[in-house]
Protein backbone atom coordinates (compact mmCIF):
# COMPACT_ATOMS: atom_id res chain seq x y z
CA UNK A 1 0.00 0.00 0.00
CA UNK A 2 1.37 3.45 -0.88
CA UNK A 3 1.83 6.28 1.63
CA UNK A 4 -1.38 7.98 0.54
CA UNK A 5 -3.38 4.80 1.15
CA UNK A 6 -1.88 4.37 4.63
CA UNK A 7 -2.70 7.98 5.50
CA UNK A 8 -6.25 7.59 4.21
CA UNK A 9 -6.84 4.47 6.27
CA UNK A 10 -5.42 6.16 9.39
CA UNK A 11 -7.90 9.01 8.99
CA UNK A 12 -10.75 6.51 8.95
CA UNK A 13 -9.70 4.87 12.22
CA UNK A 14 -12.42 5.89 14.72
CA UNK A 15 -11.73 7.46 18.11
CA UNK A 16 -12.45 4.82 20.76
CA UNK A 17 -14.65 5.79 23.72
CA UNK A 18 -15.32 4.45 27.20
CA UNK A 19 -18.82 5.41 28.41
CA UNK A 20 -19.28 5.86 32.17
CA UNK A 21 -22.77 6.45 33.60
CA UNK A 22 -24.87 4.73 36.26
CA UNK A 23 -28.11 4.73 34.23
CA UNK A 24 -28.35 1.70 31.89
CA UNK A 25 -30.81 3.40 29.52
CA UNK A 26 -28.59 6.47 29.20
CA UNK A 27 -25.51 4.31 28.59
CA UNK A 28 -27.36 2.47 25.84
CA UNK A 29 -28.48 5.75 24.32
CA UNK A 30 -24.96 7.16 24.44
CA UNK A 31 -23.55 4.04 22.81
CA UNK A 32 -26.08 4.32 19.99
CA UNK A 33 -25.42 8.04 19.47
CA UNK A 34 -21.65 7.74 19.59
CA UNK A 35 -21.55 4.69 17.32
CA UNK A 36 -23.74 6.51 14.80
CA UNK A 37 -20.78 8.81 14.10
CA UNK A 38 -18.24 7.01 11.89
CA UNK A 39 -15.42 8.98 13.53
CA UNK A 40 -16.22 7.47 16.96
CA UNK A 41 -16.62 3.96 18.40
CA UNK A 42 -17.63 2.81 21.89
CA UNK A 43 -15.21 0.24 23.31
CA UNK A 44 -17.03 -0.40 26.58
CA UNK A 45 -19.63 1.02 28.95
CA UNK A 46 -19.56 0.87 32.76
CA UNK A 47 -21.68 2.11 35.65
CA UNK A 48 -19.30 3.49 38.29
CA UNK A 49 -16.06 5.29 38.93
CA UNK A 50 -14.42 2.11 40.20
CA UNK A 51 -15.46 0.23 37.06
CA UNK A 52 -14.27 3.13 34.90
CA UNK A 53 -10.77 2.92 36.33
CA UNK A 54 -10.64 -0.84 35.82
CA UNK A 55 -12.05 -0.58 32.28
CA UNK A 56 -9.54 2.12 31.35
CA UNK A 57 -6.69 -0.19 32.38
CA UNK A 58 -8.18 -2.99 30.31
CA UNK A 59 -9.27 -1.18 27.15
CA UNK A 60 -7.00 1.91 26.95
CA UNK A 61 -9.62 4.01 25.09
CA UNK A 62 -8.75 7.19 23.21
CA UNK A 63 -11.25 9.12 25.32
CA UNK A 64 -13.72 8.73 28.19
CA UNK A 65 -17.17 10.27 28.56
CA UNK A 66 -17.68 10.50 32.33
CA UNK A 67 -20.72 11.15 34.51
CA UNK A 68 -20.00 12.65 37.94
CA UNK A 69 -22.80 11.52 40.26
CA UNK A 70 -22.57 7.75 40.65
CA UNK A 71 -22.46 5.22 43.46
CA UNK A 72 -19.04 4.63 44.94
CA UNK A 73 -16.30 7.22 44.75
CA UNK A 74 -17.85 9.00 41.78
CA UNK A 75 -16.63 10.59 38.59
CA UNK A 76 -14.18 13.19 39.91
CA UNK A 77 -12.16 10.59 41.81
CA UNK A 78 -12.30 8.32 38.76
CA UNK A 79 -10.87 11.14 36.64
CA UNK A 80 -8.09 11.73 39.16
CA UNK A 81 -7.14 8.04 39.25
CA UNK A 82 -7.28 7.60 35.48
CA UNK A 83 -5.11 10.66 34.96
CA UNK A 84 -2.63 9.36 37.53
CA UNK A 85 -2.52 6.08 35.63
CA UNK A 86 -2.25 7.86 32.27
CA UNK A 87 -1.36 11.58 32.37
CA UNK A 88 -2.43 11.86 28.72
CA UNK A 89 -5.93 10.43 29.31
CA UNK A 90 -8.63 12.43 27.52
CA UNK A 91 -11.72 12.67 29.74
CA UNK A 92 -14.89 14.55 28.84
CA UNK A 93 -17.36 15.08 31.70
CA UNK A 94 -21.00 14.62 30.71
CA UNK A 95 -23.16 15.69 33.64
CA UNK A 96 -26.60 16.97 34.52
CA UNK A 97 -24.90 19.47 36.84
CA UNK A 98 -23.73 22.88 35.60
CA UNK A 99 -22.19 23.98 38.90
CA UNK A 100 -19.14 26.21 38.79
CA UNK A 101 -17.74 24.24 41.73
CA UNK A 102 -18.03 20.90 39.94
CA UNK A 103 -16.59 22.38 36.77
CA UNK A 104 -13.56 23.60 38.73
CA UNK A 105 -13.11 20.30 40.57
CA UNK A 106 -13.42 18.23 37.41
CA UNK A 107 -10.83 20.35 35.60
CA UNK A 108 -8.52 20.22 38.61
CA UNK A 109 -8.82 16.42 38.65
CA UNK A 110 -7.70 16.33 35.01
CA UNK A 111 -10.82 16.46 32.85
CA UNK A 112 -10.17 18.08 29.47
CA UNK A 113 -13.77 19.01 28.82
CA UNK A 114 -17.23 19.35 30.34
CA UNK A 115 -20.57 19.07 28.55
CA UNK A 116 -23.93 19.31 30.31
CA UNK A 117 -26.63 16.76 29.58
CA UNK A 118 -28.87 19.60 28.45
CA UNK A 119 -26.60 20.16 25.45
CA UNK A 120 -27.49 18.85 22.02
CA UNK A 121 -26.02 15.65 20.62
CA UNK A 122 -23.69 17.48 18.23
CA UNK A 123 -22.04 19.26 21.16
CA UNK A 124 -21.26 15.98 22.92
CA UNK A 125 -19.83 14.38 19.77
CA UNK A 126 -17.75 17.46 19.01
CA UNK A 127 -16.47 17.49 22.59
CA UNK A 128 -15.32 13.87 22.33
CA UNK A 129 -13.43 14.59 19.13
CA UNK A 130 -11.84 17.71 20.58
CA UNK A 131 -10.53 16.13 23.78
CA UNK A 132 -9.32 13.09 21.83
CA UNK A 133 -7.04 15.52 19.94
CA UNK A 134 -5.76 16.99 23.19
CA UNK A 135 -7.92 20.12 23.04
CA UNK A 136 -10.04 21.59 25.84
CA UNK A 137 -13.80 21.87 25.38
CA UNK A 138 -16.82 23.06 27.37
CA UNK A 139 -20.42 23.37 26.23
CA UNK A 140 -21.69 26.91 25.60
CA UNK A 141 -23.90 26.98 28.70
CA UNK A 142 -20.82 26.55 30.90
CA UNK A 143 -18.87 29.48 29.46
CA UNK A 144 -20.15 31.97 32.09
CA UNK A 145 -19.08 29.62 34.91
CA UNK A 146 -15.72 29.09 33.22
CA UNK A 147 -15.12 32.83 32.87
CA UNK A 148 -16.19 33.43 36.48
CA UNK A 149 -13.88 30.77 37.94
CA UNK A 150 -11.52 33.28 39.56
CA UNK A 151 -14.08 35.89 40.61
CA UNK A 152 -15.39 36.01 44.19
CA UNK A 153 -18.67 34.09 44.49
CA UNK A 154 -20.59 31.76 46.76
CA UNK A 155 -18.67 28.91 45.16
CA UNK A 156 -15.33 30.35 46.29
CA UNK A 157 -15.70 28.94 49.79
CA UNK A 158 -15.23 25.44 48.36
CA UNK A 159 -11.75 26.41 47.20
CA UNK A 160 -10.70 26.00 50.84
CA UNK A 161 -11.36 22.27 50.63
CA UNK A 162 -8.77 19.81 49.39
CA UNK A 163 -9.82 17.36 46.69
CA UNK A 164 -10.28 14.64 49.33
CA UNK A 165 -12.27 16.93 51.63
CA UNK A 166 -14.50 17.93 48.73
CA UNK A 167 -15.05 14.26 47.91
CA UNK A 168 -16.04 13.52 51.52
CA UNK A 169 -18.27 16.62 51.53
CA UNK A 170 -20.22 15.40 48.50
CA UNK A 171 -20.63 11.86 49.83
CA UNK A 172 -21.86 13.12 53.20
CA UNK A 173 -24.19 15.62 51.51
CA UNK A 174 -25.67 12.80 49.44
CA UNK A 175 -26.63 11.01 52.66
CA UNK A 176 -23.75 8.60 53.20
CA UNK A 177 -22.61 7.99 56.77
CA UNK A 178 -19.03 8.51 57.93
CA UNK A 179 -18.46 4.74 57.95
CA UNK A 180 -19.88 4.43 54.43
CA UNK A 181 -17.56 7.20 53.23
CA UNK A 182 -14.62 5.37 54.77
CA UNK A 183 -15.58 2.17 52.97
CA UNK A 184 -16.20 3.86 49.60
CA UNK A 185 -12.92 5.79 49.70
CA UNK A 186 -10.92 2.98 51.29
CA UNK A 187 -9.96 5.22 54.21
CA UNK A 188 -9.98 4.67 57.95
CA UNK A 189 -12.96 5.94 59.94
CA UNK A 190 -10.60 8.21 61.88
CA UNK A 191 -9.30 9.80 58.67
CA UNK A 192 -12.83 10.49 57.41
CA UNK A 193 -13.81 11.89 60.80
CA UNK A 194 -10.81 14.23 60.63
CA UNK A 195 -11.86 15.34 57.15
CA UNK A 196 -15.37 16.00 58.46
CA UNK A 197 -13.96 18.21 61.20
CA UNK A 198 -11.89 20.18 58.68
CA UNK A 199 -14.86 20.54 56.32
CA UNK A 200 -17.09 21.98 59.03
CA UNK A 201 -14.39 24.41 60.11
CA UNK A 202 -13.56 25.58 56.58
CA UNK A 203 -17.18 25.97 55.46
CA UNK A 204 -18.56 27.26 58.75
CA UNK A 205 -21.23 24.58 59.09
CA UNK A 206 -22.12 22.57 62.17
CA UNK A 207 -24.21 19.68 60.89
CA UNK A 208 -24.74 17.28 58.02
CA UNK A 209 -28.05 18.97 57.26
CA UNK A 210 -26.32 22.33 56.76
CA UNK A 211 -23.80 20.68 54.48
CA UNK A 212 -26.57 19.12 52.40
CA UNK A 213 -28.39 22.46 52.07
CA UNK A 214 -25.16 24.15 50.99
CA UNK A 215 -24.52 21.43 48.40
CA UNK A 216 -28.05 21.83 46.99
CA UNK A 217 -27.74 25.63 46.80
CA UNK A 218 -24.51 25.31 44.82
CA UNK A 219 -25.94 22.68 42.47
CA UNK A 220 -23.58 19.96 43.68
CA UNK A 221 -26.33 17.44 44.39
CA UNK A 222 -29.96 17.13 43.38
CA UNK A 223 -32.60 18.14 45.97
Amino acid sequence: MDEQGITSRAKLTPVTVLVVDDHPALRAGLRSLIDSDPALRVLAEVESGEAAYAAYRTHCPDTVVMDLSMEGFGGIEAIRRIRKLDPQAAVLVYSVHDSQVLLERALEAGAMGFVTKGSNVETLLLGLKKVAKGESFVSADLLPALLDRHRPSGAAQFNRLTQREFQVFRLLSEGHSLSECASILNLSSKTVSNHFTQIRAKLGVSSLAEMAHMAIRQGLIEP
